[in-house]
C-alpha cells in the first residue's frame, strides 16, 4: 500500500511538472504584461507552493516564472527568485533560463530604479540571447533595454532598441506584438516632440490591436493618440480619442489608467474654457486616486492641472496653493536617491564602452579578489580623469580672466584716450570761440571809435583856426586814450592767462619777482609774437621790448 502511494506521488509529481514546462513553453509566446492580474496571481500562488518540493535544476524554471510575475508586484522579490534563478543556471549550464534570469534581475533593478545594475543585467541578457537565437527572447530583452534608456531620458538609444524589437516582431509575424513596438515607437517620438510621426506610429498600433480586441492595449493607444492631439492642440480630436478610451476603460475597470485620461481630458477642457466640465473632471479623478496605493504621481499631476484651472477662473489664492503642494511633493519624489542614479546612469551610458568591461566582470563574477582590484582602479580612473578635467577647467578659467582683464584694461585705457582727446576738443572748441568773441568786441569798438572820430572830425570848426588847432589837440589825446585802453587789449590777455595758467603758474612759482607785466611778456615771447607784435599789443616801444626780452 505505501508502495503504491510512494508511486502515485511520484506520478503526480511528474505530471504536475509536465504541466509547469508546458505552462513556461507557452510563456515562451507572452510574458507578464500580457496576462490579466488575477491569473498572474493563481499562478503566483500555485507555484509558492510547489517551490520548496522542487530541487536542483527543475527549480530553475520556476523560480524564473515567480520571479517574472513579481516585477511590478515586489521587485524585490523579482531579485530575490531571480538571483537563485541566475546561480542554479549557471550551475547547470542552462543559457536559456540564464538568460531569464538576468532579464528578470534587470527588471527587478530596475523597477527599484537601480539603473546601472539594470543596464549589466540587461547586456548580459542580450549576449546571451543573442548566441542561442530565439527571436522571441531577444526581442524580449531588447523591448527591455529600450524601455530603460527611454526611462533615464536617451531617446535615441531607446529608439534604436525598440525599432530592433519590431524588426524581429515582423520577422517572426507577431502582429500583436508589432502592434506594441509601433505603441513604444510613437511613444519615443511623442517625447522628442515630433507628434505627428507619434501619431502615424500610434494609428498603425491601434489598426492592428484592434484585430485582437485587446480592450487595455487598445485603449492605452486611444489615450497616447489623444494626448498627441491636445499637445498640437487639436483639442476636438483630443477629447474624442480621450472619451473613447474612457469608455472602454470604464468597462474593463482600469482605474490607474482611468485617472491618466481624467487628467487628460480636464487638460483639453480646461484649454477648451469648459471648467466647470473640468474641475468635474479632476474631482473624479482625485476620488479615484484615494484607492490606489501607488498614487503619489498621479497625485502630483491632478495638482498641478487643479493650479492650472484655479488660475484660468482667477483664483489665484487657490491656484497658488496648489502649485505649492506640487512642487512640494515634486521635491519630495525627485529629492530622493531616483535622481541620483539617474544622472550616474547618464554617465554611465556616455562611456558605453563599459559593455566589454561588464563582459570581463561576467568571466570573472567568481573572481572576489579581482573583482575588487577592477572597482579599485576603476575608481581611481574616475577620480584621476575628475582632477584633470576639474584642472583644465580651473585653466580656461584662469586664462579667461586673464583675457578678460587685460581686454578690461585695454578698454579702459581706450576710454582715457577717448577722453583726453574730447577734452581737449573742448579746449580747442572753447579758443575758438573766445577767438571769434574777442573779433567781434575787436570790430564792434573799432567801429564805435571810428564812427566816433568821424563824427568828432565832423564837428570841427575850420573858420578859427586856433581854435581848430586845439580841438585836434583834444581829439589826438582823447583817442590816443581809448587806443591804450581798448578792451580787446584787456580781452587778449585775460585768454592768454586763461590758456596759459599752467605756463604762468610755474614762472611765478620759479621767478617769483616778476611783476604782471613780465609775466604778460613772458608768454608772448612763449608764443612766438615778434618784437613789433609785442610792441604794437603793449602799446610800448620797439626798444622797451627789447630791453625786457633781454632783462
Amino acid at each position: 500500500m505505501i508502495y503504491k502511494y510512494q508511486q502515485m506521488n511520484k506520478l503526480i509529481k511528474l505530471i504536475f511538472f509536465t504541466f509547469v514546462f508546458i505552462g513556461f513553453t507557452v510563456h515562451a509566446q507572452t510574458n507578464i504584461w500580457d496576462e490579466n492580474p488575477f491569473d498572474s496571481q493563481l499562478e503566483l500562488d500555485s507555484l509558492l507552493t510547489i517551490l520548496p518540493k522542487s530541487h536542483g535544476k527543475e527549480r530553475i524554471p520556476i523560480l524564473n516564472r515567480i520571479a517574472e510575475i513579481y516585477w511590478s508586484i515586489n521587485p524585490d522579490k523579482t531579485i530575490e527568485y531571480a538571483t537563485e534563478a541566475l546561480q542554479l543556471s549557471v550551475k547547470f549550464k542552462n543559457e536559456s533560463q540564464e538568460g531569464l534570469a538576468l532579464i528578470n534581475l534587470c527588471q527587478g533593478y530596475l523597477f527599484n530604479d537601480f539603473y546601472e545594475i539594470a543596464l549589466q543585467f540587461g547586456i548580459q541578457s542580450l549576449e546571451i540571447r543573442n548566441k542561442i537565437g530565439n527571436d522571441y527572447d531577444l526581442a524580449f530583452t531588447l523591448r527591455t533595454l529600450g524601455w530603460l534608456y527611454y526611462d533615464i531620458g536617451y531617446l535615441d538609444k531607446a529608439l534604436q532598441y525598440h525599432t530592433e524589437t519590431l524588426k524581429i516582431h515582423k520577422k517572426i509575424g507577431d502582429n500583436e506584438r508589432v502592434a506594441y513596438s509601433y505603441n513604444s515607437i510613437g511613444l519615443i517620438h511623442d517625447h522628442k516632440g515630433d507628434y505627428n510621426l507619434a501619431l502615424s506610429f500610434f494609428r498603425k498600433s491601434l489598426k492592428l490591436k484592434k484585430e485582437f480586441n485587446n480592450k487595455d492595449r487598445i485603449a492605452e493607444t486611444l489615450t497616447n493618440i489623444g494626448i498627441c492631439y491636445r499637445k498640437i492642440n487639436k483639442l476636438d480630436s483630443a477629447k474624442v480619442f480621450l472619451e473613447s478610451s474612457l469608455g472602454i476603460t470604464n468597462q474593463i475597470k482600469d482605474n490607474h489608467n482611468k485617472v491618466r485620461i481624467l487628467n487628460e481630458l480636464s487638460i483639453v477642457n480646461l484649454k477648451l474654457e469648459n471648467f466647470d466640465k473640468s474641475y468635474s473632471l479632476l474631482n473624479e479623478s482625485r476620488s479615484i486616486l484615494e484607492s490606489l496605493s501607488d498614487n503619489k504621481e498621479y497625485i502630483l499631476e491632478n495638482d498641478q492641472i487643479m493650479s492650472d484651472y484655479y488660475l484660468a477662473i482667477e483664483n489665484h489664492k487657490e491656484s497658488l496653493n496648489y502649485y505649492k503642494r506640487y512642487t512640494e511633493g515634486s521635491s519630495e519624489i525627485f529629492s530622493s536617491t531616483k535622481s541620483e542614479k539617474l544622472a550616474e546612469m547618464r554617465i554611465l551610458y556616455e562611456a558605453e564602452r563599459r559593455e566589454s568591461e561588464i563582459k570581463l566582470l561576467e568571466q570573472q563574477r567568481n573572481l572576489e579578489a579581482q573583482k575588487r582590484k577592477a572597482i579599485l582602479i576603476g575608481s581611481i580612473l574616475l577620480v584621476i580623469i575628475g582632477i584633470l578635467i576639474i584642472t583644465s577647467l580651473w585653466n580656461n578659467i584662469k586664462k579667461k580672466k586673464a583675457i578678460y582683464l587685460q581686454s578690461y584694461k585695454l578698454s579702459q585705457e581706450k576710454l582715457r584716450t577717448q577722453s583726453l582727446l574730447r577734452e581737449n576738443l573742448e579746449h580747442k572748441l572753447e579758443f575758438r570761440t573766445k577767438e571769434l568773441t574777442n573779433l567781434a568786441l575787436f570790430i564792434s569798438q573799432r567801429t564805435t571809435i571810428y564812427k566816433d572820430f568821424t563824427d568828432s572830425l565832423k564837428g570841427l570848426n575850420f573858420t578859427d583856426l586856433n581854435q581848430l588847432k586845439k580841438d585836434i589837440n583834444t581829439l589826438i589825446k582823447e583817442y590816443t586814450f581809448k587806443f591804450n585802453f581798448n578792451e580787446d587789449i584787456k580781452r587778449f590777455h585775460t585768454n592768454i592767462e586763461t590758456l596759459q595758467s599752467d605756463f604762468l603758474f610755474r614762472i611765478k612759482e620759479k621767478y617769483p619777482h616778476l611783476t604782471d607785466k613780465d609775466s604778460q611778456l613772458a608768454v608772448q615771447v612763449k608764443l612766438k609774437l615778434s618784437s613789433k607784435e609785442i610792441a604794437n599789443i603793449n602799446n610800448i616801444s620797439l626798444n622797451s621790448v627789447e630791453i625786457a626780452r633781454h632783462s
